[in-house]
């Protein structure tokens, strides 16, 4: 029962993500779209009507460059992989660039998706962090956390896979489930590390 209570705050969280992503023209929305909604999740964990319509576009305004900033330039990064990926697929690229060309691309991909989503994490757990330190986490996070970066990976997977089959779920609950697996994965151990940090810089 606990797990069926959670079913429409999933799709809640997913509509209200495809919305604003869809708003700042998909690349530029993804950052905002993506903080904006772990912030409502971290302020109500039920996520309710995910907050007052009026609230939350003020909170996407607000996110908008400041989230952009901290992990747009990684999306970009995966963006322009991604397409050197597809395009290699399809077979429309010369054949200096394999292999060497594909598997960097692959690389730079996974690397980049990776860190974007820590780079949300931190600048929503820490929003005055400067944009040269929220990089440097985000390329560290996941070798800083390995475990939880695996576990997001391998559940969002496995969403993916279950979305690929039983379409439904990837239509009305795919951009929740990443949102909750994001701050419950990623965002508790960050959590814990800044507050490490932050009691430890106190200390001195």
């Amino acid at each position: 029962m606990a797990v069926l209570g959670w079913v429409p705050r999933l799709v809640l969280l997913h509509l209200g993500w495809v919305v604003l992503v869809l708003a700042g023209g998909v690349v530029a929305g993804l950052a905002p779209a993506t903080a904006t909604m772990l912030r409502i999740l971290r302020r109500d964990p039920a996520a309710g009507a995910a907050g007052r319509l009026r609230g939350v576009l003020f909170m996407y305004r607000a996110e908008f460059l400041p989230a952009n900033r901290a992990a747009g330039p990684f999306m970009l990064i995966s963006l322009m992989a991604g397409v050197n990926i597809a395009l290699g697929i399809l077979g429309a690229l010369p054949e200096w660039f394999f292999p060497a060309g594909f598997l960097a691309a692959l690389l730079f991909g996974a690397v980049s998706t990776l860190s974007s989503f820590h780079a949300v994490v931190i600048h929503v757990l820490a929003p005055d962090t400067p944009a040269p330190t929220v990089w440097t986490g985000a390329l560290a996070g996941p070798f800083l956390l390995p475990v939880p970066t695996v576990s997001w990976v391998i559940t969002l997977g496995a969403m993916v896979v279950t979305g690929a089959i039983i379409q439904p779920v990837a239509w009305l609950l795919s951009g929740g489930i990443m949102i909750a697996v994001t701050g419950a994965v990623l965002a508790r151990p960050w959590q814990v590390r800044l507050d490490a940090a932050r009691a430890g810089s106190g200390s001195r």
